[in-house]
C-alpha cells in the first residue's frame, strides 16, 4: 500500500540535500528540487495567465462574472423573441476602464480603494445616460 509515496521520497530529497556530506549529492538533489519546482510552476503560471486574460476581457466590457453569465442568458433569449441584447453598462473599453480604476493613469498600475474614484458606488453610469446627457 503506497500510501503518500510521493511526498516522502521529496521529503527525503529536501531532508537529504540540507543533510548530505559532499557537494556533489547536494547538487543532484537541488536539480530534482529545482526540476519539480519547475513543473509545478508551468501549470499554475498557465492556470493564472488564463485569469488574468479573463479578468481584463470582464474589465474591457465592464462586467462581473454574474453579469457576463446573466448576459449570455439574456442574448439567447433576446435571440429567441428576434431582439439583440447589449449590456446596459458597456459604454466603450476606454470608458470603462476609467470607471472601474478611476480617471488617474497612475493608479491604474496599482490601484487602491477611493483612488480616483468616479462615483459613490451606489449608482454606476450607463450607455442610456450618456445618450441623454445625464450624469450620476
Amino acid at each position: 500500500m503506497e500510501d503518500g509515496g510521493c511526498c516522502k521520497r521529496l521529503m527525503v530529497l529536501i531532508v537529504g540535500s540540507l543533510i548530505a556530506g559532499s557537494q556533489k549529492d547536494a547538487e543532484g538533489s537541488l536539480r530534482i528540487i529545482y526540476i519539480i519546482s519547475g513543473l509545478f510552476l508551468i501549470p499554475v503560471s498557465l492556470v493564472l495567465s488564463i485569469f488574468l486574460v479573463w479578468h481584463i476581457y470582464l474589465m474591457l466590457q465592464n462586467k462581473t462574472t454574474i453579469e457576463y453569465y446573466e448576459g449570455v442568458r439574456a442574448k439567447f433569449h433576446a435571440g429567441k423573441g428576434g431582439h439583440l441584447y447589449s449590456h446596459p453598462y458597456d459604454m466603450g473599453a476606454y470608458e470603462n476602464l476609467i470607471s472601474i480604476l478611476g480617471p488617474n493613469y497612475l493608479c491604474w498600475i496599482c490601484p487602491t480603494p477611493g483612488s480616483g474614484r468616479v462615483s459613490s458606488g451606489l449608482r454606476f453610469r450607463t450607455k442610456y445616460d450618456r445618450r441623454i446627457g445625464k450624469n450620476p
